[in-house]
């Protein structure tokens, strides 16, 4: 029965497109999609989602990287800028500071104010044979998220603040069928975010975030879908000075949600295609950087496992990205202690994942005062 509803579904697609039933989003979603959704017809939705999955912002290998450039980035950065506090009062920087005759015996800033802006470029490509297509399912997504925070220090070992998140995205998407058009992929968003960071002693500390936001997928050219986001994160951060050798470590859960709306093309929403995804991530890192009088140079590895993937999305198939992989990044840091600001640039890459690359440049910034 369900090869039967194909080819009605795909006849009909035919006569509402001039011939061209998979040829952009809008006639995938108001068209395909939406008589698998009235007829309940899971098995051909699900064809058509692996198909096409720029086409569903909802979809699950979509949204994972809006929930991983923006949400998790963002949790991620408020935890470098907690640590950076750590880092500028070790023991090497501390020297170089009462070598210089600075600042001795002065009380550090309470208030630090901080930047960052990552830029991560993802890249998925899978295998899409079935009735629907037959060919290779491409996505490419370029997410631009800048974040700035405070946070004021109440007490040399809590300090709690507060960051926003302002996120932008530019990609395409396609299927190697030729009878499937490339479709344009733009996105944005926000999410704030308070935040509290504790140190427990001067190896370890422990930071926690959590936020809230909205934000917008489009593509090709009317296809539109709005999400609800929010985010909880928590860190447990090590560090240790051996002489000018700082080694640190990370070990990190984050949890991200996004809840979109009923997919509307040219204003009109299509009902049943609404959807709610979860990831939750476990990222275990360790790192180690040489303080050489105001730079350090680092090298760092971390093992990224999404634990728990989860997505209301109608006939949604299994997830093709990988679930686990690795993380390596290069990276400096910059510091000019006696006017309280720290700074750096990394560079990092994800691999290991069976379809998805993705590649992350990041630069911050901290004011402490």
């Amino acid at each position: 029965m369900s090869i039967d509803w194909r080819r009605v579904f795909c006849a009909a697609g035919l006569a509402a497109t001039g011939g061209a039933a998979f040829a952009n989003c809008d006639s995938i979603i108001n068209v395909d999609y939406a008589s698998a959704v009235s007829t309940s017809n899971a098995a051909y939705a699900a064809e058509i989602i692996a198909s096409s999955p720029e086409c569903f912002g909802g979809g699950s290998t979509t949204s994972r990287v809006q929930i991983g450039g923006t949400m998790f980035q963002q949790a991620l950065a408020v935890s470098s800028a907690i640590a950076s506090r750590q880092l500028a009062d070790g023991p090497a920087p501390a020297m170089a500071m009462n070598d210089r005759g600075a600042a001795a015996g002065g009380k550090p800033g309470r208030f630090n104010v901080w930047g960052n802006i990552g830029e991560t470029d993802s890249r998925q490509r899978y295998a899409a044979f079935n009735g629907y297509s037959s060919g290779y399912a491409k996505n490419e997504m370029d997410l631009l998220n800048t974040i700035l925070g405070l946070d004021y220090a109440f007490s040399p070992t809590l300090l709690a603040g507060a960051s926003l998140g302002i996120d932008r995205g530019d990609g395409s998407g396609g299927n190697t069928d030729p009878a499937f058009s490339i479709n344009k992929i733009k996105s944005k968003g926000y999410v704030f975010a308070p935040y509290l960071g504790w140190q427990i002693n001067r190896t370890f500390s422990f930071d926690a975030s959590a936020g809230f936001g909205k934000g917008e997928i489009k593509t090709f050219t009317t296809n539109k879908v709005d999400a609800d986001r929010w985010f909880a994160a928590a860190n447990l951060n090590y560090q240790r000075w051996l002489g000018n050798i700082q080694f640190s470590g990370r070990a990190s859960y984050l949890h991200g949600v996004e809840d979109y709306g009923d997919i509307k093309v040219s204003g009109v929403s299509f009902a049943g295609t609404d959807a709610r995804n979860t990831l939750d991530q476990v990222r275990l890192g360790v790192q180690a950087g040489y303080w050489m009088n105001g730079v350090m140079p680092y090298a760092a590895l971390a093992y990224v496992n999404d634990v728990r993937r989860k997505t209301t999305q109608f006939g949604a198939p299994s997830n093709p990205i990988g679930r686990d992989a690795w993380e390596w990044r290069l990276g400096v840091n910059f510091f000019s202690l006696s006017q309280g600001v720290t700074g750096g640039i990394a560079y990092s890459r994800e691999e290991g994942r069976s379809k998805q690359n993705s590649n992350n440049l990041t630069a911050n910034i901290n004011f402490r005062f």
